[in-house]
């Protein structure tokens, strides 16, 4: 996580928030978060945003809700983005938490630590919630859904705003996204970001933050950056070999923004891309991976591996058509939702009501 800047922009949208924001939230102590970031077996980070510097501030946390234990955060100067990482943790826990900064606190949130392979884990994905045509109400219907499910980790296939070098978006997207504050929250970046470095000042991530992979249960989750800057690097993809070469997780989950096979009508196949990955993914025998771009739902499968463009977060849908590798398609706002052990992974895509309208389950 790099240092934040607080242009005049991002505190005039942060006042706004405080009075009363395009999402319809009343006046609010913190303006971003805290939420969670790089859950691992004995640590985590904790991190949010005040509307002014703030000299105090801390993580109160432990195992139950009477917490017990403070982090502080190490900065010699106020500031208004803070990061916290908290260690000693123990894998595939839960605990509670709560920030304070200055005379400012939170309400009492909690988070899990990454688990052992031989546990059972339950991961959100989706993607594409860019929100600024309906003030962000599809997107907070599709959050507080996600929120309902309270998954230990939610992974995004990118485009979280409509233009990431606007604070002001960011504002939005956090306060329309409940489910941060409890899910530790993993994006890649879409072409939307337009690798701002406001989305590097938000989310700290594994590697080089661009790409990156991380392992959560019997999971190996790979994030990649699909957009024209680095998607044909040759860096990236001999890193993307050498990840899955020496990994060892019993399933294999990659996502990334552009879909390499899509019948959506307003983008469809990323076809150059598909050349250089899709073998790659074959020959490690990856089991699913999640795109968005195209703002609907399409379950493929092509050549042993599992294909699932969910773009459905909130941004306005488009339509959807049906191609070869096509097993069900459909334009709807929805999520996807994950239960992995060690010899099943069970898929579930749910609409916001919690209706669950494609399913499937791979087995090892």
């Amino acid at each position: 996580m790099k240092p934040i800047v607080l242009t005049t922009t991002l505190l005039v949208g942060l006042l706004l928030l405080l009075a009363g924001s395009s999402t319809g939230n009343t006046a609010v102590p913190l303006v971003i978060g805290p939420y969670t970031q790089l859950s691992q077996f004995n640590s985590i980070i904790v991190s949010w945003t005040t509307v002014t510097p703030t000299r105090q501030n801390e993580v109160h946390w432990g195992g139950n809700p009477a917490l017990g234990n403070i982090t502080v955060e190490k900065s010699i100067f106020p500031k208004t983005l803070h990061s916290v990482k908290i260690e000693g943790l123990t894998a595939g826990l839960m605990y509670y938490y709560t920030v304070i900064s200055d005379e400012i606190e939170s309400p009492q949130y909690h988070f899990w630590t990454a688990c052992d392979q031989n546990d059972t884990i339950r991961c959100v994905v989706y993607g594409d919630t860019r929100g600024g045509w309906d003030n962000w109400q599809a997107t907070s219907l599709v959050s507080r859904a996600i929120e309902r499910e309270n998954p230990p980790l939610v992974l995004s296939t990118g485009d979280l705003v409509d233009n990431g070098k606007n604070p002001d978006d960011w504002v939005d997207f956090f306060a329309a996204s409940p489910f941060v504050h409890n899910s530790t929250f993993y994006p890649v970046l879409g072409n939307h970001e337009n690798y701002s470095h406001l989305y590097f000042s938000f989310f700290s991530l594994p590697s080089n933050e661009r790409w990156y992979s991380f392992d959560n249960g019997p999971v190996h989750f790979i994030g990649l950056d699909s957009n024209p800057r680095n998607a044909f690097r040759f860096l990236q993809y001999l890193w993307l070999v050498h990840d899955l070469r020496t990994q060892s997780q019993p399933f294999t989950v990659v996502f990334f923004h552009h879909p390499l096979y899509s019948s959506g009508e307003e983008h469809g196949n990323t076809t150059l891309l598909r050349k250089i990955w899709a073998p790659v993914f074959e020959r490690s025998h990856v089991d699913i991976v999640f795109n968005g771009h195209d703002h609907d739902y399409e379950h493929c499968y092509v050549n042993g591996i599992t294909y699932i463009v969910t773009g459905g977060g909130g941004a306005p849908i488009y339509d959807v058509g049906h191609s070869p590798w096509t097993i069900y398609s459909e334009k709807t706002f929805h999520y996807c939702l994950l239960t992995v052990n060690s010899s099943t992974l069970t898929f579930e895509a749910k609409k916001p009501d919690g209706l669950v309208f494609d399913s499937f389950i791979l087995t090892k």
